[in-house]
């Protein structure tokens, strides 16, 4: 299957005209279709236009094309199968990624593709890396938080009964419960 690019890929015969296939301009393709010659020549593949999409630097390798809600970078594989930019971008540098597990930034950037700030972990330490990093949402940013920093200093100071307390509040009692214990919202 032929990937056709988003981005500007120059013909490889004449190297002024956009190639539309085979790194080939039209008027090139044409000439090579006609010669029977098409298998001379490449085709485009994913890699070519991945490095068009990320600035390199010093450190991040910042990816400029499509990301998602959360900030990773998306690319189109052939098929316009999507995959994240980042495990595309380990993969083709690095090398395949072992069943089940994630590729975790170690810059804490989403937008990076630099493989030297990747690393292979599981989920589970994804996630712990997540919150020791305090980069989870938390108190009122969190998408079902009803309660700000304050609340739970004053539900932590508080006398009244835990159900008095969960009804102002709006939360179940056992979260007072958790609040109080220190379980939560440390």
């Amino acid at each position: 299957m032929t990937y056709q690019p988003k981005t500007q890929i120059f013909c490889i015969e004449c190297g002024d005209k956009k190639a539309i296939a085979r790194k080939l301009c039209r008027r090139c393709y044409t000439r090579a279709r006609t010669a029977n010659r098409l298998n001379d020549y490449p085709t485009i593949q994913p890699q070519d236009v991945f490095e068009d999409r990320f600035e390199k630097s010093d450190g991040c390798w910042e990816w400029m094309a499509n990301r998602n809600q959360y900030g990773y970078g998306i690319f189109l594989l052939p098929g316009e199968k999507p995959v994240r930019a980042h495990r595309y971008s380990y993969e083709f540098y690095v090398g395949p990624i072992p069943e089940g597990k994630v590729i975790m930034h170690i810059c804490d950037n989403p937008p990076c593709v630099n493989p030297a700030h990747l690393r292979v972990g599981t989920k589970a330490e994804n996630n712990a890396d997540t919150a020791r990093k305090r980069r989870h949402n938390y108190g009122l940013n969190h998408w079902n938080g009803r309660l700000s920093d304050a609340d739970v200093a004053a539900i932590r100071a508080s006398d009244e009964p835990r159900k008095a307390l969960a009804k102002r509040y709006g939360v179940d009692y056992s979260h007072i419960w958790r609040i109080q214990a220190g379980t939560h919202r440390r």
